[in-house]
């Protein structure tokens, strides 16, 4: 494949925003994109913005009428989200987005760029936050094949990644159905309809803060050390955590998590997100995260389903503060119904046979990530259509 700079098969188009004192500019039918409003999607496409402007705010900065069929790509804070318009839009100062030239297929653009976008985030300057300048990437190369050649490799990652997506979304169905077993089971925790006897969190759980370990205590190899970017609404993943020595585990016993631990991030951006600790080895809790821990008298995945259910009111509890911030006291003064050990025991018993359907369904979906990753890497080496 010949190799090309994207100026040559693409025009390379700035954003602006218009000014937020002049209401007049706001409000209007031309959808309007900051770098937010691609964070998250998994679509390659994307339509309406959370934003409009009117004609009068178009005409007043410099943005620009982007038609349908380009390649949305933010340039700074993050570099690197993508994705396709499906009608005119504008965006803010954060993109530099791609209008393919004749001959160019977007869809194929769309999947060259996703492939080299961490090489395109090294190249982003600025000490604040990294930004990538028009200059930049308009001497970026990529492979760019025939046009038919282009379509067949598009179409290709377009399979795979139809598996991939329909694969989470599956994962996602099975977390429905968790919630409308409880539910079904025991009604809305909030109203109590069945009218079960009601507790608070503190009575049928401990409850406790992690331990500020310091940067200098952080090691290569050792005890994994659990932070709050370690999950995200699942399992705690340790992967690629940091470690600490193994010394803590005597010194900070009572920050030890053990199999069935329930964390919940206590402040930042990822305030009310949670965790379950599902490994049988130790690992130590960092600070800024609570961990609830159920007691013999509830069970545990009762008490799960219960917390993540509330995980939206806890994350009510720090809004309106510049640094959101919960209080794990608050969330041991949560109510929580508790229906008779029987009825807990017959939805953990069912909850078990959901889950061992969900891992049979989470381990095809890394064999689909594996293999839309594989192909994404041989697509722009030829390899795929040959």
């Amino acid at each position: 494949m010949r190799l090309v700079e994207l100026q040559e098969c693409c025009q390379i188009i700035n954003g602006s925003t218009p000014s937020r004192n002049t209401k007049e500019y706001w409000d209007g039918d031309i959808s309007w994109f900051t770098p937010k409003d691609l964070s998250g999607l998994e679509s390659k496409y994307i339509e309406d913005s959370p934003e409009f402007i009117t004609l009068e705010g178009y005409n007043s900065c410099s943005t620009t009428m982007i038609p349908a069929g380009s390649l949305l790509f933010t340039s700074r804070a993050p570099i690197g989200h993508l994705a396709i318009n499906r009608k005119k839009v504008c965006t803010n100062q954060g993109f530099k987005t791609l209008v393919p030239n004749e001959g160019v297929d977007v869809e194929y653009l769309y999947y060259v760029i996703k492939k080299n976008v961490p090489q395109l985030q090294d190249l982003g300057n600025g000490a604040t936050f990294k930004e990538l300048s028009k200059a930049t990437i308009s001497k970026f190369k990529i492979p760019l094949p025939p046009p038919e050649e282009q379509k067949k490799i598009a179409a290709i990652l377009d399979a795979a990644d139809d598996f991939r997506q329909k694969t989470k979304a599956l994962i996602d169905k099975y977390d429905q159905l968790t919630q409308s077993l409880f539910l079904d089971m025991f009604g809305d925790p909030v109203t109590n309809p069945k009218g079960w006897e009601v507790k608070l969190v503190k009575d049928v759980a401990e409850a406790k803060n992690g331990y500020a370990f310091k940067s200098t205590d952080y090691l290569e190899s050792g005890v994994p050390l659990i932070r709050m970017s370690n999950f995200n609404n699942g399992p705690v993943e340790i992967k690629e955590t940091i470690k600490v020595s193994d010394k803590f585990l005597d010194s900070k016993k009572s920050f030890i998590l053990k199999n069935n631990d329930f964390v919940i991030a206590l402040s930042g951006a990822t305030t009310g997100k949670y965790g379950i600790y599902l490994h049988d080895f130790p690992s130590l809790l960092n600070q800024r995260i609570g961990l609830i821990r159920a007691h013999q008298n509830v069970s545990v995945k009762y008490l799960h389903e219960f917390l993540k259910l509330k995980s939206d009111e806890i994350l009510k509890m720090a809004a309106g503060a510049a640094q959101p911030n919960v209080s794990l006291k608050e969330i041991q003064e949560i109510t929580i119904p508790i229906p008779p050990e029987n009825l807990q025991q017959r939805f953990s018993t069912s909850l078990d046979s959901i889950m061992i359907q969900k891992q049979q369904v989470e381990a095809s979906l890394v064999k689909a990530e594996e293999l839309f990753n594989s192909l994404l890497q041989r697509a722009f080496k030829g390899e795929l259509t040959n």
